[in-house]
């Protein structure tokens, strides 16, 4: 069964339905969308538009390496997961859907939001301090402050060594990490953490636009498998995979060449091992 999504901005999207979900989940969850900013229809017009849509796909939330393909889609599918017994949609994840198409902050706006700029790498061990004591705080668990400060960890240092290049197009940093102490203030990565509905919202920005969904491709290929070192592109890979495990959704808007936000949301719940916990990737690239 197939629906489509419209979006405004950006283009239309296909939403297809996992052939494990009943047909009856669509109508279910056209609501969520519709309070997310997304509206649901029942088709799209002409060739064209089928080809520039995007395509939603629902399904149980348990991430595996058969979501790398669609991933890997061009433009890569939007994996929204669905929780519960009842396989419904969650509002904030509907919220979340909205902001990555539209651009912008992907940080929930309602609640008081903190933002920082970075350009040590000694202030980036202090922000991921700063994370998992903002969870203490909140009533969080001793466990979700550790993963959210992994999770920061991972997000400020991609930013900050992988993200730069030179006028070239050539990496300033990515291959020297070990060296590296300081990157220059016009490449500095901006974080922001907010705490809204018993999760951590974390994101970090860089101006450079150059993230594809690539990694995140090669994190579910082998996902729930042993990790694959890679080291080629600078980092070897082994903090995405932790920072997808910890997180309940990821969402990524890239404006080519320009800039790129990448959110994680980590739940304050005491669960430790979440890596076959529900949940979500949504990568947008404009």
């Amino acid at each position: 069964m197939r629906a489509s999504i419209q979006v405004e901005p950006p283009r239309g999207l296909l939403l297809i339905a996992d052939p494990s979900l009943a047909p009856t989940v669509l109508e279910q969850v056209a609501p969520t969308l519709a309070r997310g900013g997304v509206s649901l229809q029942s088709g799209l017009d002409g060739a064209e538009a089928a080809r520039q849509a995007r395509r939603l796909v629902l399904f149980d939330g348990v991430l595996g390496p058969s979501h790398a393909d669609l991933l890997s889609r061009e433009p890569p599918a939007l994996l929204l997961a669905t929780r519960g017994p009842e396989q419904s949609l969650t509002e904030w994840e509907a919220v979340l859907l909205g902001a990555a198409l539209r651009g912008g902050s992907l940080v929930p706006g309602e609640g008081t939001v903190v933002r920082q700029r970075l350009m040590r790498l000694r202030d980036v061990q202090h922000a991921a301090e700063a994370a998992s004591m903002v969870v203490v705080e909140a009533g969080g668990s001793r466990n979700a402050a550790s993963l959210a400060a992994d999770v920061l960890h991972e997000l400020a240092v991609n930013a900050m060594l992988d993200a730069p290049v030179d006028a070239q197009g050539q990496p300033k940093y990515a291959h020297r990490r070990a060296e590296v102490k300081e990157i220059d203030p016009e490449d500095a990565c901006e974080l922001a953490l907010a705490v809204e509905g018993g999760r951590i919202y974390l994101e970090a920005v860089d101006r450079f636009g150059r993230l594809t969904s690539r990694p995140f491709v090669q994190a579910l290929a082998s996902y729930g498998k042993r990790v694959q070192v890679n080291a080629s592109g600078g980092g070897a890979g082994l903090g995405l995979r932790r920072m997808i495990e910890h997180s309940d959704a990821i969402a990524v808007h890239v404006s080519q060449g320009r800039e790129s936000r990448v959110l994680c949301a980590v739940d304050l719940g005491e669960a430790r091992r979440r890596a076959a916990l529900p949940k979500s990737l949504l990568f947008c690239m404009e």
